[in-house]
């Protein structure tokens, strides 16, 4: 059986930017690499309009991955070997206008890194993921399969119309029928447009007769599935009559994959470097994460505490909203409730996979440190302290729901837990387990996303409001209100009251109950 399928999250991507890159002579492939990932990508990340902003960086085509076929070509010529791919998808034709009008400011800085910049646009449509089982959707490195990116030519017997049918209708839906393909990812290109300018010492311009007519994203968990699948009945239905169609066919294998811009957001990789970006997670510095430092190192904005311990933004330079710097204004700034929070979950997105995983492992230590008789609130366990770790806590326990972890979360009450609820009242941890299953599968299943706009804390009380948004639909599926009473890691959660709305379903099926992970 095939594993949960993600293909879902590119839907709103729907015109995709597709630059074909080649290194600059005379630098190493090393600092081709950082240099694109840590200065360029970056500089490219601040631009406005992008939905997503992936780097592949990528080897050399050595002609040899795909079984051969009679009558195509699949060997690439020395000066046709390019080094990476910059995609950059956005949700409407106006965006990725948007984009190209702000983009002047990357000319500079190709001569600095590129000998040539080949870019194809497809249009809304014509770029679609069809499956993909790849968890980590924002990737910053090596993934760790096996994964193409493949370019292919279309025959000169055959429209672009007809080549185009192939590809989608027949070509793709065959590859995927296969259980061994973890991705597949198609682009129908448009012609390029030549009349983009040359920069200083890189080449725009490409000959009709060497342009590709489409590219497809291919990944494998293993070289035994990718065997498999070259050896299947699914390839070879695919393969069925493609010289007919196809002219040549260069597969490019990817050495990694960075990721900058997601759900229109600036992932830590884009505001920081990717490098700066490993190093933050790998050390654990969710402080680094907090809104003082991102609007410092992002905008150049610099967060003043005032005496009431209220973050203002004491910037000088340009970058501050003229109505926040209007003394007499009548408008109520509202609450950012994330600002002192490790991460954000006040909408969909904002949360990258490394910050989740970081959250994930706190929140399992969290778990840990509960003590089986409730702690004492005295002068050496405050209320104060109490209320810090309810914040350390909240973003993990969000993260945690997110994921479906039944286990977590059923670790963050106490033995004796009283829960009370519109069919409750519960009474310790077993009574509310039936139900609470039902409810963290449907909140927590593939294509929903849970969000919590508010939350507050006052000593052990948190108080929060959550929802649950369709990724594709923007329905809200479910919603709620909670109160708990936790007395910080060492105490937990010993009461909770929740007012729960679910719209569409009430009990989960059998199958997305088979994600959540139980304790």
């Amino acid at each position: 059986m095939k594993k949960a399928d993600y293909a879902i999250r590119d839907q709103k991507g729907k015109a995709v930017f597709y630059v074909l890159l080649w290194k600059k002579k005379g630098i190493t492939l090393d600092n081709f690499d950082d240099y694109w990932r840590d200065v360029h990508g970056p500089v490219c990340a601040r631009l406005p309009g992008q939905h997503q902003y992936w780097q592949f960086h990528l080897g050399h085509n050595e002609g040899d991955l795909l079984p051969a076929i009679d009558g195509i070509e699949y060997n690439t010529l020395a000066e046709d070997q390019f080094d990476g791919i910059a995609q950059l998808t956005f949700e409407t034709e106006e965006d990725r206008q948007t984009w190209f009008q702000a983009a002047a400011i990357l000319m500079d800085d190709e001569h600095n890194l590129f000998s040539k910049a080949i870019g194809y646009n497809t249009s809304p449509g014509n770029s679609k993921t069809y499956v993909d089982g790849i968890e980590r959707g924002d990737p910053n490195g090596k993934l760790g399969i096996l994964k193409f990116h493949v370019m292919v030519k279309k025959s000169d017997a055959v429209s672009v119309d007809e080549f185009r049918k192939y590809m989608a209708d027949s070509f793709a839906p065959a590859v995927v029928k296969s259980n061994s393909v973890l991705k597949f990812r198609l682009h129908l290109f448009e012609e390029v447009d030549n009349s983009r300018p040359d920069a200083a010492g890189v080449i725009h311009y490409e000959p009709q007769e060497k342009q590709y007519q489409a590219a497809f994203e291919i990944a494998f968990s293993n070289p035994l599935e990718m065997g498999k699948f070259f050896a299947s009945k699914e390839y070879a239905q695919a393969v069925k009559n493609q010289s007919k169609y196809v002219q040549q066919i260069n597969a490019f294998p990817e050495r990694a994959a960075y990721t900058f811009v997601y759900d229109g957001q600036m992932t830590l990789a884009g505001q920081r470097s990717s490098t700066v970006a490993e190093l933050i997670t790998n050390i654990g510095a969710t402080n680094q994460l907090k809104e003082d430092i991102s609007s410092l190192m992002v905008a150049q904005n610099l967060m003043i505490s005032n005496s009431n311990g209220s973050l203002n933004n004491g910037s000088s330079n340009g970058y501050g909203n003229d109505l926040q710097n209007t003394t007499n204004t009548s408008l109520k700034t509202r609450t950012n409730y994330y600002k002192d929070l490790a991460a954000d979950y006040s909408k969909p997105g904002l949360v990258t996979p490394y910050v989740a995983k970081k959250l994930i492992e706190d929140a399992e230590k969290f778990v840990a440190i509960k003590e089986q008789r409730l702690p004492q609130i005295d002068s050496y366990y405050t209320l104060e302290q109490i209320e810090e770790e309810n914040k350390e806590w909240w973003p993990t326990h969000c993260e945690a729901l997110r994921q479906g972890r039944g286990d977590i979360l059923t670790g963050e009450y106490r033995d004796d837990l009283v829960y009370f609820c519109q069919d409750g009242p519960y009474y310790g941890l077993e009574q509310q387990k039936a139900r609470e299953q039902h409810w963290w599968a449907l909140i927590a299943q593939p294509g929903v996303t849970m969000c919590w706009p508010i939350v507050m804390f006052h000593g052990e009380i948190t108080y929060f409001e959550w929802k649950c948004v369709d990724d594709e639909t923007n329905e809200t599926l479910a919603k709620g209100s909670v109160t708990w009473m936790r007395r910080g890691h060492r105490g937990a959660c010993y009461l909770k009251t929740e007012q729960l709305t679910f719209y569409r379903d009430v009990f989960a099926p059998s199958e997305l109950l088979k994600l959540i992970t139980t304790a």
